[in-house]
């Protein structure tokens, strides 16, 4: 449903508050640029490359971490089913709650369990060094996500100018429930937990394997006497190109498809996972990954909390925001809620009769 007049009735102060806010990030993206352009004409790396040993863990362990995260999705989106009935209507706060506490989950069992199997240590996420590393790994995320925005964006636009976007979940359920609580447990969701535990999982703890398992740019330290180079299983024969190209794309686009409910967000987000990997690659920590990657869920989330106070009536499919980059649980299959929800009633808008049809989509609560 497009925009109308009504919709766009925005009052004076509400104007002057996005145009303000287009202005920062505009002056933001023009600085992480110019410092880019700064680094690289002076001859210096724009992201500078640290030494890592290589990730302890194998293909055994990559499987089970991903096999664990999806079961718990699954015996999620069963156990709301079961609470809802068969004829009820998808819950998204109930979905967003759920998620959030499966990627809490993920953040808390998959490095002990690697600790437990592997004997995996914090160093081995990147999660050493002291708070000036980490504080420095968190600003480069932040400046890379901004330098990345424009790509990102534009891939997004011409994506949609070619398919008509899918209402991200996430967006849907702030157009719908508009109550400050629904607003803080989408932004602890989609800015705190999914960036964090799909950084762990995507680039972390499958990048890191990858890049171990063809030998790609993760040298042991010499140092470091626990770490038997002739140990290390490095995929034989490989071109090193192919094989930084394989570490670096199969993880990236792992990450886009599980993201393909909310077509066609996987595009630019799958040009928003490379970014991600190089930022892995050359830091040999998580940290700023996740940083980056909650920074582009925080722009995203911010400005659909933004549209929700300013247009009470749009819809959220007129409304191209591109949302987070953050999948979920599976609600009933297509034309479930559809069967049951028949004509609206008196006393009923044509929006009631909108979310009740746009709920029947088969990943409405892919978030």
């Amino acid at each position: 449903m497009p925009l109308d007049a009504a919709d766009l009735d925005i009052p004076m102060r509400s104007a002057w508050l996005l145009l303000g806010m287009a202005g920062l990030v505009l002056l933001a993206i023009s600085a992480a640029w110019a410092l880019a352009i700064e680094r690289a004409w002076g001859g210096r790396p724009v992201i500078p490359t640290r030494p890592g040993r290589p990730v302890p863990w194998g293909g055994p362990q990559v499987f089970a971490s991903f096999f664990l995260w999806q079961f718990a999705t699954l015996v999620a989106a069963s156990l709301l089913r079961a609470r809802r009935g068969p004829d009820a209507e998808p819950k998204l706060v109930e979905a967003m709650g759920a998620v959030a506490l499966i990627n809490l989950l993920v953040l808390i069992a998959l490095p002990g369990l690697l600790g437990l199997w592997n004997r995996a240590r914090a160093s081995d996420f990147g999660l050493s060094g002291g708070g000036g590393r980490i504080g420095r790994d968190v600003l480069l995320g932040v400046v890379s996500a901004v330098f990345c925005l424009p790509l990102v964006y534009s891939v997004q636009f011409m994506a949609i100018l070619i398919w008509p976007p899918t209402a991200h979940p996430l967006q849907e359920m702030l157009f719908e429930e508009r109550s400050p609580w629904v607003m803080v447990l989408a932004f602890v969701s989609a800015v705190i937990f999914a960036p964090a535990a799909e950084e762990l999982l995507f680039r972390g703890i499958l990048q890191g394997w990858l890049e171990k398992r063809f030998g790609v740019t993760r040298t042991a330290i010499a140092e470091d006497r626990e770490t038997d180079r002739d140990s290390i299983d490095l995929q034989p024969g490989l071109d090193p190109g192919v094989a930084s190209l394989t570490a670096l794309v199969v993880p990236a686009a792992i990450f886009a498809l599980v993201h393909f409910g909310q077509w066609p967000a996987p595009l630019p987000l799958f040009v928003l996972a490379i970014a991600l990997g190089l930022l892995y690659r050359r830091t040999k920590s998580i940290v700023a990954p996740i940083a980056a990657h909650a920074t582009f869920n925080g722009l995203s989330t911010v400005g659909m909390i933004v549209l929700v106070l300013i247009l009470p009536e749009a819809e959220p499919e007129a409304v191209p925001v591109p949302g987070p980059a953050e999948p979920g649980i599976s609600a009933p299959g297509e034309g479930e809620a559809e069967e049951t929800s028949g004509p609206p009633q008196a006393g009923e808008s044509g929006h009631s009769e909108a979310r009740s049809i746009r709920r029947s989509h088969p990943n409405v609560e892919s978030v």
